[in-house]
């Protein structure tokens, strides 16, 4: 069981019935921390689902959204990516902390925001 695993089991526990008790909200924060500590996958390639020719974006773009990641697909970023990775309108909800219920499905205007904001982070402009 990885750490992430593990966190996202403690959430499905009731807040007053957890042991020792942590929040909803830090226990959030614990989840979007947990790839934080991978500095050296900081940069490494994230796929873009159907992308032709394969296309990436920096993985650490994704890092700190590991929860909605969860909260939109139920899977970790990791598990994701062994799937192929995520559209450009979902990796554009999850850095955006939507849900994807919520979010805007438009691929093309979707892939044009998510590649400015990797080439921010690319350029240190985005922590």
């Amino acid at each position: 069981m990885t750490v992430l695993e593990f966190l996202m089991d403690v959430k499905r526990i009731p807040y007053w019935d957890r042991t020792p008790a942590i929040s909803d909200n830090d226990l959030e924060d614990l989840i979007n921390q947990v790839d934080m500590t991978k500095k050296n996958e900081q940069y490494s390639p994230y796929p873009i689902l159907g992308s032709r020719p394969q296309q990436y974006i920096p993985r650490g773009l994704f890092m700190i959204h590991e929860g909605q990641a969860w909260k939109n697909h139920g899977q970790s970023l990791t598990q994701l990516a062994a799937r192929g990775g995520l559209s450009w309108a979902e990796a554009l909800a999850i850095i955006e902390g939507k849900d994807w219920r919520y979010a805007k499905h438009d691929e093309n205007a979707a892939e044009v925001i998510v590649r400015k904001m990797a080439t921010e982070y690319m350029k240190g402009l985005i922590p």
